[in-house]
Parts: C-alpha cells; sequence; structure tokens
C-alpha cells in the first residue's frame, strides 16, 4: 500500500499539467503580497519548501535578484513539469525531513504547501534548523475557503452517481490547524520562529461555467471523486453539475477566498 505522503506526490505527478494549465494561475496572485512584503531584496540563498513546477520562480526572483534559488517538493513530477526553470538547484525531498546542512539559508519560502504535510510542527524544525540565524520564513496558506464555486453542486450530484468518499488521506489536509492568523502563531512558534507579521487578504476570482467545469474535472476534490465513476456515470454527472451551474447568477461563479501570509524569523 502506498503510503499517504507518496499517493500525494503521485497524485501532483498525475495533474502536474493541469496544475500548471489551470491552478497555479489561480494561486500564484493570491502569493505575491508575500513577496512584496518580505525583505529579500539582500538575500544571498533562498529555500524555496513546495516549489512544484516553479509558476513563482520570476516573481521571487524579481523580489530576490541577488539570491541564489534552491526549490524542493516531494513530486518529482511537479518538478519535471517545471521545465527549464527547473533543471537547476531542485531536489525530491520531504519538508520534515531535509537532507541539507543547518544555517545554509538566508530565507526559506512555503507557499499553498504547509497544510499538505502531516507533522507541519516538523517540518518548521526543520526549516528553522537549515536558516541562518535570523533568517526569515514567508508563508501562504489558506484561511476562510469555501471552496471553488459549486462546491455543494458536485457533493449532490458525486453522492447521487455514487462516487465513493474522497480517496485523499485526511492527514494530508491539514487546514483546519492553520486557517486562522491565531493558529498560524501558534504553529510558527512551536517551530522555533518568532512572529513579525501576520495579515489576511480576501481574494475574489469570477469563472465561466466551462471554465469552472474543466478546472474542477482536470484537478481538485471533484476530479478525484470523478476517478471513481465508469466512462457514462462520469459523464452524466458533470453534465447535470454543467447544467446546474448554468443556473446561477454571475456573483455565484466568484470564488471568494480569504489568504493568510506570515513573516517570522528564526528564534535563537
Amino acid at each position: 500500500m502506498v503510503n499517504p505522503e507518496r499517493a500525494l506526490a503521485l497524485e501532483y505527478a498525475e495533474r502536474a499539467d493541469a496544475y500548471v494549465e489551470r491552478w497555479g494561475p489561480v494561486l500564484h496572485p493570491m502569493a505575491l503580497p508575500l513577496l512584496e512584503a518580505m525583505p529579500l531584496a539582500d538575500t544571498h540563498r533562498l529555500l524555496d519548501v513546495g516549489a512544484g513546477t516553479g509558476g513563482l520562480w520570476a516573481a521571487i526572483r524579481r523580489a530576490a535578484p541577488q539570491a541564489q534559488l534552491w526549490g524542493i517538493d516531494r513530486s518529482d513530477g511537479m518538478l519535471r513539469a517545471g521545465g527549464d526553470m527547473l533543471q537547476h538547484r531542485v531536489a525530491v525531498m520531504d519538508a520534515q525531513r531535509l537532507g541539507i546542512r543547518p544555517g545554509v539559508f538566508d530565507a526559506a519560502l512555503m507557499c499553498f504547501v504547509l497544510f499538505h504535510i502531516p507533522d507541519p510542527v516538523a517540518a518548521l524544525q526543520e526549516i528553522r534548523e537549515v536558516l541562518a540565524p535570523q533568517g526569515r520564513l514567508g508563508l501562504v496558506i489558506w484561511g476562510d475557503d469555501p471552496g471553488l464555486p459549486g462546491a455543494s453542486i458536485w457533493t449532490e450530484e458525486l453522492d447521487r452517481a455514487g462516487a465513493g468518499p474522497d480517496p485523499r488521506d485526511p492527514r494530508l489536509m491539514r487546514q483546519g490547524w492553520m486557517d486562522t492568523t491565531e493558529k498560524l502563531a501558534r504553529l510558527l512558534e512551536l517551530g522555533g520562529f518568532r512572529v513579525d507579521r501576520l495579515w489576511s487578504r480576501i481574494f475574489g476570482r469570477p469563472w465561466t461555467v466551462e471554465d469552472l467545469l474543466v478546472t474542477q474535472t482536470r484537478c481538485g476534490l471533484p476530479s478525484r471523486r470523478l476517478a471513481a465513476l465508469d466512462g457514462p456515470a462520469r459523464e452524466g454527472c458533470i453534465e447535470r453539475v454543467r447544467e446546474r451551474l448554468r443556473q446561477l447568477r454571475p456573483a455565484a461563479l466568484t470564488y471568494h477566498v480569504e489568504i493568510l501570509y506570515g513573516l517570522a524569523h528564526r528564534s535563537a
């Protein structure tokens, strides 16, 4: 049996192209406020934990023009999907067990990754160890997230079609441990960091019905549950969701989500 962390890495590898095309463009603008707020101009060595396909690397390089940039990710398929940008200074690595000598980096980033780690405190402690004294950490995670528009419609129609529950192990969905600034502050302290700043921002992203359907059927919870259905049942479920989404007003097709940001430094 594949362990949960490996299963998640394989899932991301299988959906890497969909992530690049569909989900990355949703996430990346939400991460930019962290790069704008984090003092990276004089950074010399920076570690991107959960680098994925490297979609943020151009923005990171603009924010940290002097830095040598390294990236790690649990999914080799995600790294491979990054193309030329990720051909150097990247490695497949578990954030809970970093194979990096202590004190190497001036700064580290974790953008939309901490909630996927079964033991987030252990990961933060590992990152602390590879940071130099007073090294900085920047975090981006979900706050209050109702899910993409139509989430309840998908649940009803997937249940009606007989799709099983979400196959992803709940230990890889720790969002509830860190979905407020108070919870995030506590995790950072347990991980050996002193908090410099925590804040949140609400984003709104409108969708068309077809763009939403393509995204939800290629990545995310509906795609995972749809995989359990045979062809006719799957297509019938998608068509019923399409028809119900078309009945929604434009305002109901806008994704409103809270994003949390954290800046911290390694405690003594």
